[in-house]
């Protein structure tokens, strides 16, 4: 083994030099201290690592971006908890970036002729919140892309070069495939690239400060073994730390390690998205400057603070410029906090975010359910599932129909009319609904006509004179009309329960159509005339549904009866009418239990 080592080291030296490195004296002997470039080699080495592997996983598209995220996240063996610790190892690489600045601004560690060491770190830090910020992107879903795009947005601001910089960042006018590309190479060969190169350029004159300082003081040992030791420690606490917020959120389910959210649509909007928390003290503070003055807070302000952070080894060489720096850094750490903290504090607060969070977290996890059923992901992308999914997109599309109908269960829960003037839909052709539909006490309420010019019709007269005090034998007819009636949907939810009454129905049909006089003013299947009132030939179907969204005043429905209801086929298309249709009947992809 000596002599391959020899070999190498008489060809390369590199074993000489790896010596040379554990030989460098430390001024002062081993410390706490001290262990801040080590410890920050460690976070970026794991971070290389780890994104590494990630990269071999990552498509960057905008139709394969989140799939290949989600894939790693649900289905590499361990894949959720390497992207957790990539996740997690950069807020902890900030976060020491940020004590090792301090603690060279406390202890005067930038003072001559250490100003470029200071100026290093401080760039570094830049560098890892711009990594921070193009690798929050790669995820593409919901929070990440609009998040990103109102930073990136922000470019704009800046006279004669803000709309140039900002194509150059996105890679065209708006946020697609080509941004992913560009924030993938910025992330991984600019500030990846760039700030190894700075770590190496600090590493190497922090060696040549210490071989200098330690040739005028008393006591100086070696890196090895002390040091070593003491920053082999610190990598074990970093990992550990590390590890322990990867596991926090849980092992299983869909929100394990760093959570995925849903597929982020082109042009979509997500009021309640934000950023990181490196930047909410910053975006808090950018509420405090509207409109066109926004740069100020965004560019200016923070450029002038920071070109005060590399005059601080300028300033500090007297004793009242160290009080000076010391004032500024305090003030800013606690106007950065107390931003973040009220911006945190304001949206837990906040019934809307709330609500928009809790939304947009359904629809992460009805993401990850659809891409796990047999159908899988398509091959235009995950955003088509939650587009076709009825569970998803129905209430959005419903909202139009919520200027007049309720969708609201017993409870009151559910989507509520600003001003209900039509039938609750609420289960719609179910048993429950339809026996409704058929109770003198509820027809008029308004659950179902109460709110409509067909309160004192016909068909609320005709339930009031049939259905009121009846015999026992005769209620057991109407529960037959009800299994009847509801079975012409042929609802999923029911099939089973429809199977098993099937003689009832029958009873129910033939009571329907030749013993109650329904057929009088309704159509059903072969008995009466369409025209008089809407057809109840498979009432509440798919079919039946989709005809009378389309156009309510065909002369199937309410014909020239029709009370306000516009013909959404004129307004939506048809894969909206269909989906809003299938959403009503309860027809959606149910993951097993």
């Amino acid at each position: 083994m000596k002599t391959l080592l020899d070999w190498m080291d008489d060809r390369t030296g590199l074993c000489s030099a790896v010596r040379c490195y554990f030989h460098t004296p430390i001024p002062g002997g081993a410390s706490p201290l001290k262990i801040w470039p080590g410890v920050i080699l460690f976070c970026f080495l794991v971070q290389g690592i780890t994104g590494l592997v990630l990269w071999m996983h990552y498509s960057p598209s905008a139709h394969t971006a989140w799939e290949s995220v989600y894939h790693l996240q649900h289905q590499v063996p361990g894949g959720w908890l390497l992207r957790a610790v990539h996740h997690y190892t950069a807020q902890v690489l900030l976060v020491l970036i940020g004590i090792y600045m301090l603690q060279m601004i406390v202890t005067r560690a930038y003072r001559a002729p250490r100003e470029l060491l200071f100026w290093l770190v401080a760039l570094m830090g830049i560098f890892c919140l711009c990594l921070m910020l193009t690798g929050d992107l790669l995820a593409w879903d919901l929070n990440s892309r609009e998040s990103t795009k109102v930073r990136v947005e922000f470019l704009n601001l800046l006279p004669l070069v803000g709309g140039h910089l900002y194509k150059l960042a996105a890679g065209g006018p708006e946020f697609g495939h080509a941004t992913l590309t560009r924030f993938l190479v910025l992330h991984i060969a600019v500030f990846g690239g760039g700030f190894l190169v700075l770590w190496i350029l600090h590493n190497l004159l922090l060696r040549v400060m210490r071989t200098r300082e330690a040739e005028t003081c008393d006591k100086a040992s070696p890196f090895w073994p002390n040091q070593a030791a003491l920053d082999a420690v610190a990598w074990v606490i970093v990992l550990a730390v590390v590890m322990f917020l990867a596991f926090q959120p849980g092992v299983a389910g869909p929100h394990r390690g760093v959570e995925l959210g849903a597929p982020a649509a082109p042009g979509g909007e997500f009021p309640a998205a934000r950023p990181e928390w490196a930047f909410r003290g910053l975006y808090e503070f950018s509420h405090l400057f509207p409109g066109e003055w926004a740069i100020l807070p965004i560019f200016v302000i923070p450029g002038i603070l920071f070109l005060i952070v590399l005059a601080m080894p300028w300033i500090g060489r007297t004793t009242k410029g160290q009080c000076f720096n010391l004032g500024f850094t305090a003030v800013v750490l606690v106007g950065i906090f107390a931003l973040s903290a009220h911006s945190f504090h304001k949206d837990r607060h906040d019934e809307d975010h709330q609500n928009a969070l809790a939304t947009a977290r359904q629809e992460a996890h009805r993401a990850v359910y659809l891409a796990q059923s047999p159908r899988g992901i398509p091959a235009t992308g995950a955003l088509t599932l939650l587009r076709e999914d009825p569970l998803t997109q129905g209430p959005k599309i419903f909202k139009d129909c919520a200027s007049c109908h309720d969708y609201t269960d017993a409870d009151g829960k559910g989507i509520k009319s600003e001003d209900s003037s039509a039938p609750n839909l609420y289960n719609f052709a179910t048993r429950e609904w339809i026996a409704g539909l058929l109770d003198p006490e509820q027809i008029k309420t308004a659950e179902y006509f109460g709110n409509t010019k067909f309160k004192n019709g016909d068909m609320a007269a005709f339930v009031k004179e049939t259905f009121s005090e009846l015999e026992d034998d005769e209620k057991e007819d109407v529960q037959k009309v009800v299994m009847a009636l509801s079975a012409e949907a042929n609802l999923e939810s029911q099939s089973t329960l429809d199977k098993k009454d099937a003689d009832l129905i029958a009873e129910g049909k033939q009571l329907l159509a030749d013993d109650w006089g329904c057929t009088d003013c309704h159509k059903f299947h072969e008995k009466g005339q369409l025209g008089g009132a809407p057809d109840l030939t498979g009432y509440g179907s798919r079919e039946w549904l989709i005809g009378i969204i389309a156009n309510p005043a065909d002369k199937r429905f309410y014909g020239k009866n029709n009370d306000r209801m516009p013909a959404y086929a004129e307004t939506l298309r048809d894969k909206d009418i269909e989906v809003v249709t299938k959403w009503l009947r309860a027809e959606w992809y149910k993951p097993e239990k």
